[in-house]
This record gives structure tokens, sequence and C-alpha cells, in this order.
């Protein structure tokens, strides 16, 4: 990489950094550019030669960890009913926790959850839209998705095999224990 790419790299990383030291103390649709540079200790013009707006930089930061995601992940092809597939997602989810949350804290889930819906259409493929089964992996992934997020929040007591495990119970509905 070259020392501009790295450069801009660096200054990325810590905006974004300064972005997730917000999360739960301040509204990020609030935050300002200035409040972002002054904690990143970055130049405003280092800002803008990278993002347009704070949105942007949130968007980046879902952006990477989608990457990270299908960068670590040890198989091209998905079923997500495999366990193989649940015990990465909550793997990659623990290593992940503190982003997680801080998006969770600082309200923009919804975003997440459109990161990881979309993911499951990448490795599932979209439903036909004429099809009722197109509704499966957005019941998938909005299920995985809050027993994720209420793992993470209460401390993440169970292993990620464990949870794996129970959510495949629960989608395979074999029943109560």
């Amino acid at each position: 990489m070259d020392k501009r790419k790295a450069a801009s790299q660096t200054v990325k990383d810590r905006l974004f950094s300064a972005l997730i030291e917000f999360a739960g103390h301040k509204d990020w649709s609030k935050l300002t550019v200035t409040e972002l540079i002054q904690k990143a200790g970055v130049a405003r013009a280092s800002f803008y030669r990278n993002f347009k707006s704070v949105e942007e930089l949130i968007d980046y930061g879902i952006q990477q960890m989608a990457l990270r995601y299908h960068a670590g992940k040890p198989f091209l092809d998905e079923d997500f009913r495999s366990r193989e597939g649940m015990l990465y997602k909550f793997r990659f989810y623990k290593e992940h926790a503190g982003l997680v949350l801080a998006f969770h804290h600082a309200k923009v889930a919804t975003t997440l959850l459109d990161v990881i819906t979309d993911c499951e259409i990448d490795a599932c493929g979209d439903m036909p839209a004429s099809s009722i089964t197109k509704y499966e992996l957005y019941y998938f992934s909005g299920a995985f998705y809050n027993m994720m997020l209420c793992w993470l929040e209460s401390g993440m007591q169970e292993t990620p095999e464990a949870m794996a495990d129970e959510f495949l119970r629960i989608v395979n509905n074999i029943g109560p224990r």
C-alpha cells in the first residue's frame, strides 16, 4: 500500500474509533464533524477527503464489519441451518461484540440488521420475488439478530457452540427442551 493510501486508512480508522467512543454517550445523528475530528486528532480536511458526512462514516464502519465477516468465513456456500455456519456467526459476533453493541447503543441497529440480512442473501441467494419462501431469509436474519444481540448484551454467558445449537433447535422447531 502506498503512503497516501496508508495515511488515508489511518485517518479512516481514527475517525471510526472516535465515532465508536461516542456510542451510548451521544446520539450519532447529533454528532458533529468538529467533535469527531477533535476526538480523532485529525484535520477537518482529512475528514472531508474521506467522508462527506458522519452518516457516511457510519456506513463505512458497517461495511468494514461486513468485509471482515465475509473474509473470515471458512466456507463458500451456506445453508442457514448448518451448524458450521451458525457457529461461525456466533463466534464472529462475539469477537466483534464491542462494535455490534456500539452500533446498537448508537441506535443504528436497523442498519446493522440490514447488513446481517444482506450477508444472508449473499450467502444463500435471494428468493424469487414471486415466491413466498423469500420471507424465510428475512425471518432468519431478524431472529438471529435479536438472539445474538440479547446474548451480547447479557455478557455472552453461553458459549458460541451452545448458542448455535440453541438457535438451530429453535429454527428447526425441534420443540422445547
